[in-house]
């Protein structure tokens, strides 16, 4: 296989640029010799001046990112959404002109009627290849796009509209001498048949995460066309910290039979999905998905893997200098996080390698024990809402209710501030606060709100009781 690439997607929660870099080692001294870097808001445009994350790196930071890559011998492949996931553009007034539907439509993505669209496109593109002069692939994005948006200058010619702009984008990059990929999915939905409308060369990338479509599959391989896969290797929608491990090794052993079926695939992406568009909640990381990057360059390099639980013991000699607990990592992780704590504290303080991931597993576990705890909390007070709302709690009950209220908030913070200093050396400041402020600051107004729910029971006990 020519391309095997990991998904950095820079929408998530973004290492500092410094710490970046041994992410870039690691990957490389796994196997992987291509690395997909989605920017979204972390990098800062002129094209869109001043609209970029608090956090984003600089342009001398992306430069030496991509240096680094080089010296890994890691292609960088830049990933520019063309038509869809542009929220980080389109939220802002400035730009609500640009929306599929006009100003009060989607901030999803923007209208191709418009040729502004594809000028600042093309503008956006040529900043990403001025800071990456080495670049050789170009993927254009250009996936989960919603043809039923009604707008008015597009008309019902959407999907036309969709070819037409996808077409253009791939001529521009490829009169560069750049090859260019694209996500399959469109094409896939509303006719294969269209990838002949595009220019000769495009590389469409399958992704399909949960179940595969073989049928699919059998005619992508028989049409001739150079395709590549994607599998995803990491992603929560729970957004909580440490996301399962099992099912993604899943989609992992599942594209390995088909590689093993289909070797002319030429290319394959481990996706690592940061958030779904940059206004939702942070899902998972970069550093979370190192265990399953390592389980995806095994399958690509040696084919499916038949005893996990030897991969992991193996990867764990590898990686941190100590063999890993397989059943706490896999049956705790995310679901039990307080029985996962022993495992990770001893990884933290035993590991020989990488004690940098071994903390933030550490930290991001800690955030699900500290979460799982306050799910209890809560879960038992909306079963028992109708009784306290009676007064028909005794005191004993109650009082021991409110004592998980002051925990739920007290411990919470204590926590919160123990991990903050190491976490810190891994991620920007306010990457963190905005991590956390995701998953805590309405838990805790809700713990505000039970804790008057609560009190009030007290109180109407203490009525019941007089009457």
């Amino acid at each position: 296989m020519e391309i095997k690439a990991v998904h950095f997607d820079m929408k998530s929660m973004i290492p500092t640029a410094d710490y970046a870099l041994t992410l870039v080692d690691e990957l490389a001294e796994q196997g992987f010799n291509a690395i997909l870097v989605e920017f979204e808001d972390k990098f800062p445009f002129e094209a869109t001046a001043g609209l970029h994350h608090p956090c984003a790196w600089t342009k001398e930071e992306f430069r030496r990112f991509g240096a680094h890559c080089k010296e890994k011998n890691v292609e960088l492949i830049p990933l520019l959404q063309s038509i869809g996931h542009l929220d980080y553009i389109l939220k802002y007034p400035k730009f609500r002109d640009l929306r599929d539907g006009g100003p009060g439509g989607t901030s999803y993505q923007w209208c191709l009627a418009l040729e502004e669209t594809y000028e600042l496109w093309c503008a956006m593109a040529d900043e990403l290849l001025e800071v990456f002069p080495g670049t050789k692939i170009f993927h254009i994005g250009a996936d989960e796009c919603n043809m039923r948006i009604p707008c008015e200058r597009c008309g019902s010619g959407k999907l036309d509209l969709y070819i037409k702009r996808v077409r253009r984008c791939a001529e521009y990059i490829q009169k560069k001498n750049l090859k260019v990929v694209l996500w399959d999915d469109v094409f896939r939905n509303h006719g294969a048949e269209k990838f002949a409308e595009l220019p000769k060369g495009v590389i469409p990338c399958v992704w399909m995460y949960r179940e595969l479509d073989y049928d699919y599959l059998e005619r992508m391989a028989a049409s001739g066309l150079e395709f590549w896969s994607a599998s995803c290797i990491q992603a929560h929608r729970f957004y909580s910290a440490m996301a399962p491990q099992e099912p993604k090794m899943r989609n992992v052993d599942a594209w390995g039979a088909v590689h093993a079926k289909y070797p002319r695939i030429s290319g394959h992406v481990g996706t690592a999905w940061g958030r779904i568009q940059c206004q939702s909640p942070i899902d998972v990381t970069l550093p979370q998905s190192m265990f399953m990057s390592a389980y995806l360059s095994e399958t690509l390099t040696k084919g499916v893997i038949t005893d996990r639980k030897k991969f992991a013991n193996e990867f764990g000699k590898k990686f941190f200098g100590m063999e890993l607990d397989y059943d706490a990592m896999f049956s705790y992780f995310c679901y039990e996080p307080a029985c996962a704590g022993k495992f990770v504290t001893e990884l933290k303080d035993n590991a020989s390698r990488h004690r940098d991931l071994a903390e933030i597993w550490y930290g991001f576990n800690e955030i699900d024990k500290m979460l799982e705890y306050i799910y209890t909390c809560f879960a038992n007070n909306e079963a028992m809402l109708t009784t306290w709302r009676a007064g028909m709690a005794p005191n004993e009950m109650t009082s021991n209710w409110l004592d998980g209220v002051r925990r739920c908030y007290e411990d919470t913070l204590a926590g919160l501030e123990r991990i903050k200093p190491m976490m810190l050396k891994y991620f920007p400041e306010k990457m963190w606060d905005e991590f956390v402020d995701q998953r805590f600051t309405a838990k805790l107004e809700q713990n505000e709100y039970w804790r008057h729910v609560l009190t009030n029971a007290a109180a109407k006990w203490k009525e019941n009781m007089r009457k």
